[in-house]
């Protein structure tokens, strides 16, 4: 029940955060990083989709601010105009709106999005979907 672009979205999202969480911490010389960790567990109910990383986690006094809109910890995107078009690059990073918007499009479609993070290790984020087709449109 979940449209492809919006699961596609969430999903990308909390991959990029650890991505880039992993390659800030261990710097983007390193040799060797410690894996992303995907797990899909299909539940009577839901489906979950487990990503975990150890890209050093995020401070208990800061995980309430992930979920406000325009709060990022990557830098100001440089959107310098350019005469060629060709050379433009779309950041990856640095709005704000990513982990608010996804946990908004899990929520509109019966299901959740949770973050558990241990500051200096890493973060575990929890997408549940819903697999039943009695959720309604939740318009009020």
């Amino acid at each position: 029940m979940y449209v492809p672009s919006h699961l596609h979205h969430m999903v990308f999202e909390l991959v990029k955060n650890s991505l880039r969480a992993t390659v800030e911490l261990y710097g983007e010389d390193a040799e060797d990083f410690p894996p992303i960790k995907i797990v899909v567990a299909e539940g009577n109910e839901d489906i979950t989709i487990k990503i975990s990383d150890e890209g050093g986690g995020i401070s208990r006094s800061n995980l309430s601010k992930v979920w406000t809109y325009m709060y990022t910890t990557a830098e100001a995107p440089d959107l310098e105009d350019t005469s060629d078009k060709s050379d433009f690059k779309a950041p990856l990073a640095g709005y704000g709106y990513g982990l608010p918007l996804s946990r908004l499009y899990a929520r509109y479609f019966g299901g959740d999005l949770k973050i558990i993070s241990m500051e200096n290790y890493g973060t575990d984020a929890y997408l549940h979907l819903s697999r039943l087709s009695d959720s309604e449109e939740p318009l009020s």
